[in-house]
């Protein structure tokens, strides 16, 4: 139990702060791809509001030309000028990066210089108007109209084509589209996902060390006191059995000498129920030790779960209950055999005791894929739809308005569920339509 609660401690603080990183990485990356995406279109707007040029917002007056870089003829487009050598030309540059709002005050001077773009303007039929490659050294005309015709056989009038941006903007020639290089860009958004998606990992699995290291630290004071517990169950009903022992012989004596009255009758009740109880604590308590030895063998567990039952109809016939079995034949299990029994007997007297009075009781076992399934159903009117795992906590007694009525304590399921997770399997209980119980078991 103390591993389980470990175990479920560490994948618990995991999955949060897996869940924490991803939500993190997520935020952080999309922000820096919006971000990356943001400048390359205020850069477009701010061609396209130019003409296909930097010329004009740096120059309101006549922009200057550049020679082309790979020799391809432009269009209307023109390059940005060379680095200002005059005090006049530093002017207009510092008027451009102080133009605009938003993303364009990022830009500065060295902007037009920094900036790898190309332009196509296609007329209303196609056919090519102008083409500017002279700020690009990748692309050649014929790719570049490649390009446009590609992005104008789509529709779209902004997005991204290869590691390009582009925009389409209407011209008196036609529709002009501008090309903007973000391979770079791109670039670093990938290597920020990459070197994120790194860090995260690194952090998880420091994460994992340390609290598995601490999460023992944690539930020691629990494993401590869950130890002193079963020590306690274990050692006071050793100690118990002598002194019931002790009264059940001296009751008979007095029954010997002075004849069987009420009183007798009652202590000798009363201590045959607290002996049980003893046993069953002291059973239950054993059950829970990690340390359990579970006698393994493989055994029939149809012929076994049949010799089980067969007691228990007679029971349900005697209480006028109907009781049925659907036992698949040569099941066999690999497994403490006394268990299994007693598992099965658990789930049968639960059966019995807590069937609704004429109703009925069916017992099923089967092989499904690799899990052996068993289980029991008994009609429970009054019981609430859904699941109920209150049922498999100690002292818990399913029928409370009857409880006084139908002898138990209120640990068999408890007992059961103890016996499956030893067995590594689980064990449920669920009501489909408020009228029965189903308790099931996978091995």
């Amino acid at each position: 139990m103390i591993r389980k609660l470990r175990r479920n401690f560490i994948i618990a603080t995991m999955l949060s702060v897996m869940l924490v990183l991803a939500v993190i990485m997520a935020v952080i990356n999309t922000a820096s791809f919006i971000n990356s995406d943001n400048e390359a279109s205020a850069l477009l707007a701010l061609l396209a509001d130019n003409g296909g040029s930097f010329g004009r917002a740096m120059n309101d007056d006549e922009p200057p030309q550049l020679p082309e870089i790979n020799g391809q003829s432009g269009g209307s487009s023109t390059p940005p000028p060379e680095k200002p050598g005059n005090d006049n030309e530093l002017n207009q540059n510092r008027r451009f990066a102080n133009r605009g709002n938003g993303m364009r005050d990022n830009f500065t001077a060295e902007t037009p210089y920094e900036t790898r773009f190309f332009t196509v303007v296609l007329k209303e039929n196609g056919d090519l108007s102008s083409v500017n490659t002279g700020m690009i050294a990748a692309v050649t005309a014929d790719e570049a109209i490649e390009l446009a015709q590609t992005v104008r056989s789509k529709g779209n009038t902004s997005g991204y084509q290869l590691e390009y941006k582009y925009l389409a903007s209407e011209t008196d020639e036609g529709t002009m589209y501008i090309f903007v290089d973000r391979s770079r860009a791109l670039r670093s958004v990938r290597d920020f996902l990459t070197i994120s998606l790194l860090v995260a990992l690194g952090a998880a699995v420091a994460i994992f060390i340390l609290v598995f290291i601490f999460s023992g630290i944690v539930i020691k004071p629990i494993a401590e006191s869950y130890e002193k517990q079963k020590k306690f169950i274990t050692n006071a009903g050793h100690e118990l059995k002598t002194p019931l022992a002790v009264i059940n012989s001296c009751t008979e004596v007095i029954e010997l000498e002075q004849g069987e009255s009420k009183w007798t009758s009652g202590i000798t009740a009363q201590t045959k129920r607290l002996s049980e109880l003893t046993n069953e604590l002291v059973a239950l308590a054993r059950m829970d030790e990690n340390g359990t030895n579970l006698t393994i063998e493989e055994f029939p567990l149809s012929e076994t779960i049949s010799e089980i039952l067969d007691p228990f109809s007679l029971m349900a016939e005697q209480k006028g209950l109907g009781f049925a079995t659907e036992i698949q034949p040569d099941i066999t299990y690999k497994g403490d055999k006394s268990s299994i029994a007693k598992l099965c007997s658990i789930m049968a007297d639960n059966a019995v005791k807590y069937c609704t009075d004429g109703g009925n009781i069916k017992f099923t076992l089967a092989r499904k894929n690799r899990r052996i399934v068993f289980s029991s159903e008994n009609s429970a009117d009054g019981t609430e739809k859904g699941a109920h795992p209150e049922l498999f906590d100690r002292f818990h007694r399913g029928d409370t308005s009857h409880s006084g009525d139908i002898p138990g304590y209120g640990i068999g399921l408890s007992m059961a569920q103890s016996i499956v997770t030893a067995h590594g399997g689980k064990i449920e209980a669920f009501s489909k339509d408020g009228k029965s119980l189903t308790i099931t078991v996978k091995l």
